[in-house]
């Protein structure tokens, strides 16, 4: 009798340690195979306006081409992004050009659905590091008012549109922070509404992109 509990136990035991590493294997494998990832960046433009943007998101990312557990080739994400856009021309003034602009400054919110694919081409063994390049091709741009707004005094039309489509490409290098993986990228940022409209201003910035992926 006591032989048959002990085997039962022995047993029991034993379907609970295989099932404990079923499911470790099973945390790790996603571990390996997805990440989340949060950031922040700012970005100035650079053209026939004068706008600051400050953007801030999440992506979901699935890890691709693996070749060691702690690297692969090529991510793919998709993220939801808040930005705050601020036109800097205030009055009458001139805009980067030397063109006279109407007073227009204000804040603009919007929010951006995208997808993001990072290709990692060097890597740096000595410091855990590696570079990348990365872009989204076409991503959904929705602000809270027509922009951007590039009328000038002497063309009283010319303003853009609630939605639109976005397009960025970045380098940029990835690195250890404690048990994450921090990143920093600069990043060419573009926003219009695709021609769709007889008006299509665009906005085009520059800018420099920090955060975490875990």
């Amino acid at each position: 009798m006591h032989k048959k509990i002990i085997l039962g136990i022995i047993v029991f035991l034993s379907v609970v340690m295989y099932s404990f590493s079923e499911e470790n294997d099973e945390l790790n494998w996603n571990q390996k195979r997805f990440n989340n990832k949060i950031f922040l960046g700012y970005y100035s433009s650079y053209c026939d306006d004068n706008i600051h943007l400050v953007q801030s998101g999440y992506e979901a990312v699935f890890r691709l081409a693996n070749i060691k557990p702690e690297f692969n080739l090529l991510d793919m994400g998709i993220g939801l992004n808040g930005i705050v856009a601020y036109d800097m021309v205030n009055g009458d003034a001139k805009d980067n050009l030397g063109r006279m602009r109407p007073k227009n400054s204000r804040l603009t919110f919007g929010f951006e659905l995208n997808w993001n694919a990072r290709l990692y081409v060097i890597p740096i063994q000595k410091i855990n590091s590696r570079i990348y390049l990365e872009g989204c091709g076409m991503g959904l741009v929705v602000y809270s008012r027509k922009f951007p707004d590039t009328r000038t005094i002497a063309d009283n039309g010319s303003r853009g549109s609630h939605v639109n489509i976005g397009v960025n490409v970045g380098l940029g290098m990835d690195y250890p922070i404690s048990n994450f993986r921090g990143f920093t990228t600069i990043r060419y940022y573009h926003t219009s509404n695709g021609k769709e409209y007889e008006v299509n201003p665009g906005l085009n910035a520059i800018g420099i992109l920090m955060g975490l992926q875990f």
